[in-house]
């Protein structure tokens, strides 16, 4: 049987939380009070998710061994990253078992995926399309789609059907919501096209800059993973990169400088701390020094700024839950 899941969210703690089938993490990196929804449709190993929120988040992750995932934007693509790709209004992204999840996510902008079990999906891709579907994809391919609105009013009717079958109990009708999902997702990548990257050298620029800022990030938890908070003349030194390409990466990628993106980590750690608080003995001063942050006149101001509220609040708020 489909079953719905829907929240609002107050934090991208609770965005990462809410897909429990996928272990991500989602860091805010524009400023300000978080908002947004998220809503699931689930059926077995098939997910149909909408998420939207009204701040910038960076997503990382890498799909489990057994799903796939074919997803789009629904508004603003060009403001968005979905790995080293700028989105066009036709582009949609199938990400294979075991691909990197790595999307840039500008505010106010609906995300939608549609997740599967691999071989049941590409199963059926093949014995349609042998000749493009014989090979197993390892990367995230970008595709071309004349007619991603078609793709986009599909959803909007799925999840009313859903709602409809929900109020009159129909068992059947949301096993075969299952099938016409599938059926829909098949006849969409089979009609699409492979966006061609061997003479794009835009394309290969960027693609050189999200290795360098996913060679950055890494650096980076493992280095605050050992209880050290890492400089950016660290970072280059250990790293062997200079400083200009340290800021051509993270902006063309993004959209922020490499000091803005590892104070934006640590006070993301710090939030998500806080939001996972049980019991009283947790403080903030203990959190903050723990993700390096010595100065807590200055940490609360930067907590205010970046999540528009104090760090008190957001204890407190943890506690009473």
């Amino acid at each position: 049987m489909m079953v719905t899941r829907t929240q609002t969210l107050q934090d991208p703690y609770e965005q990462a939380k809410f897909q429990h089938w996928l272990p991500i993490e989602i860091n805010q990196i524009s400023p300000g009070h978080y908002s947004g929804y998220i809503h699931m449709l689930e059926q077995d190993q098939l997910s149909v998710c909408r998420e939207n929120q009204n701040r910038t988040i960076h997503k990382r992750s890498v799909i489990d061994p057994e799903s796939c995932t074919v997803s789009f934007f629904r508004n603003k693509q060009y403001s968005n990253g979905f790995s080293e790709y700028a989105p066009a209004d036709g582009s949609l992204f199938f990400l294979p078992a075991g691909a990197e999840v790595d999307i840039r996510v500008a505010a106010n902008v609906e995300t939608v995926y549609f997740r599967f079990n691999q071989s049941v999906l590409l199963n059926k891709a093949r014995a349609m399309n042998p000749s493009r579907w014989g090979a197993l994809p390892t990367n995230l391919l970008c595709l071309d789609l004349d007619n991603l609105q078609s793709l986009d009013k599909f959803v909007e009717h799925i999840f009313q059907l859903v709602q409809d079958n929900s109020q009159s109990d129909s068992v059947e009708s949301n096993e075969v919501l299952g099938d016409i999902v599938l059926e829909q997702i098949l006849s969409t990548l089979n009609s699409s096209r492979l966006i061609g990257t061997e003479k794009n050298i835009t394309l290969t620029a960027r693609r050189r800059a999200k290795h360098t800022v996913n060679r950055v990030v890494d650096y980076i938890k493992a280095q605050l993973e050992q209880h050290v908070c890492p400089s950016i003349s660290a970072i280059c030194a250990d790293l062997q990169l200079s400083e200009r390409t340290l800021q051509y990466s993270f902006g063309a990628i993004l959209d922020v400088s490499p000091y803005a993106y590892l104070r934006c980590m640590r006070l993301n750690g710090v939030r998500a701390a806080l939001m996972q608080a049980n019991n009283k003995n947790i403080t903030i001063t203990r959190v903050a020094s723990h993700w390096h942050f010595l100065h807590m006149g200055r940490f609360s101001k930067d907590y205010q700024q970046m999540f528009d509220e104090l760090p008190s609040a957001t204890l407190r708020r943890a506690l009473a839950a």
